[in-house]
């Protein structure tokens, strides 16, 4: 009865008039802490063994419940990072026969084939390249899954990078009888700091992504400041898209366009390419018209490097005595070449016919300010090879590197390549180029012939580390036809034994990062070890490895490797760096 009384007490209490409760303590203002994370009220005392019972049965489950989502959220990470780890591990394994594959057509391309052979050898080459990059959109696609993208920033002539990433894809670009050029307006730095490495990757994704669905007319990239911000728009002459498919285009694994355009690629590439921009700080955007192109733009901070070029000329003078009359096709190309020139301090008019440049040529030279030079294209060089000369004019001829042989070259003084290099295109309109001998041998923007391996008088010793029998062969093949004797080592031990062979030490160590038994972390550790205790030479070692991440690599460095090569390793960089040893080593001995 007890019990009931105070009940009613307590509920006469709280319906209580005002009045009645003016007496009572002040209630203390409590602020409600943000999103929880503030101290937790404490909880009042229950008022009966009931009370306490259906308290502890609440707190139990709330307790439970949070405990089960605690561990469901643990589950999903733990998922996440094996399902990452396991897209790394098969796309690393992946690159292992492909590394094959494209090296022994590299073997195959250097004996004789006929015509109908090599064809088919280079469908098997670009198939492999294709495949080259999905594995490598594959495998950023799981390096940002996982959390371990890191940028490198360093100073770097952005200029140099869009130039190079145009040239690779050119040839691409070429085959599809479609321009591809690039321009730099002169208010963007030479020098900025940034990852080389990784907006290079953002470049070759988007502008070949371009190339990939143009398919008549070109793509025209243009590299400016904006409001603070590098812009680098990818101009192309495409289908377009919708509305509904811009929304989409940079989702992971979405793809537009047809089923043929849809088979080269996994859907990828905009998509990592748009989330390298955001760790930049910057954004990757799209603007487009079904039937109308495309144009998409990448943005990020612009960061000054802290290494400034002294004693530089001002970019917008270099060409201020130049007026150049372009006589071309209207595409990205003639824009772009227009554009430079003029960024540049120079002035440029651009015609599509002999008959109207003949005209300006004509009306010029009689004028107080004629030109100075006629850049002609290479689809036009015949045409205009029927007019009369202008003797006091510098022709020069613009021309794409597969088509020199077969274009007229005594109407001409000198020639450009196609896409053009700023500097390239400098030296020619200064006069420092002139004469097609003397330009094959100084312009760098030149495709080099095919390179002779020349083969050394007396050959190094080289010890070979490889597991897979195909990389094995394909490594020792490029070797021996160097000159070089080869020691092959398939297992760690093996390795490591020959390796600290005291009777014949090996000139040189090439091993593939992980070996059965061990790694060449381990073999260098203990070859360095040795050879401190011994007080000999040190061995140098070229390290092989199919990792990206960079880390991997300065380890190795630090560790004492003297050359890092990525998988699938180029032949002629192998050579090089080979060649580069050796003449270090040579060099160190005759100080001794």
């Amino acid at each position: 009865m007890r019990d009931i009384a105070e009940i009613h007490e307590r509920i006469a209490k709280a319906f209580a008039s005002p009045t009645s409760v003016e007496n009572a303590e002040p209630v203390e203002e409590q602020a409600v802490p943000a999103l929880g994370l503030g101290p937790r009220e404490q909880p009042r005392p229950p008022a009966n063994a009931v009370a306490a019972l259906v308290s502890r049965i609440f707190e139990w489950r709330r307790r439970r419940t949070v405990s089960r989502l605690h561990q469901a959220w643990k589950d999903a990470e733990a998922a996440s990072a094996a399902k990452s780890r396991q897209i790394a591990t098969v796309v690393h394994e992946i690159r292992t026969p492909l590394n094959g594959i494209l090296g022994m057509t590299h073997l195959l391309g250097q004996t004789k084939l006929t015509a109908e052979q090599q064809n088919y050898l280079s469908g098997i080459r670009q198939s492999g390249y294709a495949l080259a990059q999905l594995v490598e959109d594959l495998l950023d696609y799981s390096t940002l899954e996982a959390g371990r993208f890191k940028l490198n920033n360093r100073a770097e002539n952005l200029r140099h990078v869009i130039e190079s990433v145009v040239e690779l894809l050119a040839p691409r670009a070429h085959e599809k009888r479609i321009e591809i050029a690039a321009t730099v307006d002169a208010d963007l730095p030479d020098l900025l700091d940034f990852d080389p490495a990784r907006i290079r990757q953002v470049l070759f994704n988007v502008i070949g992504n371009a190339v990939k669905f143009t398919a008549e007319g070109g793509v025209l990239v243009r590299a400016c400041v904006d409001n603070g911000n590098v812009a680098i728009a990818v101009i192309d002459s495409g289908p377009g898209m919708t509305p509904d498919e811009q929304r989409r285009i940079f989702g992971e694994f979405e793809q537009m366009g047809t089923a043929e355009a849809r088979s080269g690629g996994t859907g990828l590439g905009l998509g990592i390419a748009s989330r390298i921009l955001t760790e930049f700080g910057g954004s990757l955007s799209v603007a487009s018209r079904k039937g109308s192109g495309s144009t998409f733009t990448i943005r990020f901070p612009l960061q000054l490097a802290e290494v400034a070029q002294s004693g530089t000329v001002e970019r917008n003078q270099l060409l201020a005595r130049s007026r150049v009359l372009l006589l071309a096709p209207d595409g990205p190309a003639a824009r772009a070449t227009v554009a430079t020139i003029e960024t540049l301090g120079g002035r440029c008019r651009h015609v599509s016919n002999t008959a109207e440049a003949q005209m300006l040529i004509d009306r010029a030279e009689a004028g107080p300010v004629p030109y100075t030079d006629l850049i002609v294209d290479h689809r036009l060089a015949s045409d205009y090879a029927n007019e009369k000369a202008h003797a006091p004019l510098h022709r020069i001829l613009l021309v794409n590197p597969e088509e020199r042989a077969s274009q007229p070259q005594d109407f001409f003084d000198a020639w450009l390549i196609r896409p053009l290099r700023e500097k390239s295109l400098i030296d020619v309109l200064s006069g420092l180029l002139r004469g097609f001998g003397t330009r094959d041998a100084l312009n760098d923007n030149q495709v080099p012939p095919a390179p002779v391996i020349e083969k050394p008088v007396d050959g190094l010793s080289i010890l070979l580390g490889e597991d897979d029998p195909v990389s094995a062969l394909l490594t020792r093949s490029i070797l021996v036809k160097a000159g070089h004797r080869v020691i092959l080592a398939e297992d760690f031990p093996a390795l490591l034994e020959d390796a600290l062979r005291e009777e014949a030490r090996p000139d040189l160590v090439i091993s593939d990062m992980h070996m059965p038994g061990g790694t060449v972390l381990d073999l260098l550790s203990a070859l360095r070890k040795v050879e401190n205790q011994g007080g000999l030479a040190p061995v140098p070692v070229i390290v092989l490895t199919g990792e990206s991440r960079e880390n991997i690599r300065r380890e190795a460095l630090l560790n004492g490797a003297s050359v890092v090569l990525g998988k699938p390793v180029d032949p002629l960089k192998l050579l090089d760096e080979i060649q580069a040893l050796d003449a270090a080593a040579s060099g160190r001995q005759q100080i001794r």
